[in-house]
């Protein structure tokens, strides 16, 4: 008699998820998590419940989008900066692989349109222009 046994190994872990860190906002410029990653977090400088501007190499170029922030931390992006009526947030935990199936209150598309970011549980308010706030 022949007798098999099953062996139950765990998932690999995708690259993206991988190269996100704990409390931040991860962003790729392509869609599915793929080619130039920016990420954002709060530092002494560009503090919590603020907007701040995402800088020249990821304006407008951002395809994906993760939020490996602490619960009840709302990772927002804005379409502007200074943020105007288009902006949005992604709860904790939760990614978006393709931006361009998303719209802004304007009806435009999320991809290649973000220039702001913040993180807080509620909207954030206006960022120091010293410390390329928005």
């Amino acid at each position: 008699m022949l007798s098999l046994a099953v062996v139950a190994l765990p998932a690999a872990t995708p690259a993206w998820a991988a190269s996100c860190p704990s409390k931040y906002i991860c962003t790729w410029a392509n869609a599915g998590y793929e080619s130039t990653q920016w990420n954002f977090t709060t530092t002494d400088s560009q503090g919590y419940n603020f907007w701040w501007y995402v800088g020249g190499a990821a304006n407008d170029q951002i395809s994906s989008i993760q939020n490996k922030l602490t619960a009840f931390n709302y990772a927002w992006i804005g379409k502007d900066c200074p943020v105007g009526s288009d902006y949005t947030w992604i709860a904790s935990g939760a990614s978006v692989i393709n931006l361009a199936n998303d719209k802004w209150p304007d009806g435009s598309t999320l991809n290649d349109s973000i220039s702001a970011w913040g993180i807080s549980g509620s909207t954030p308010g206006h960022g120091s222009r010293t410390a390329a706030g928005c």
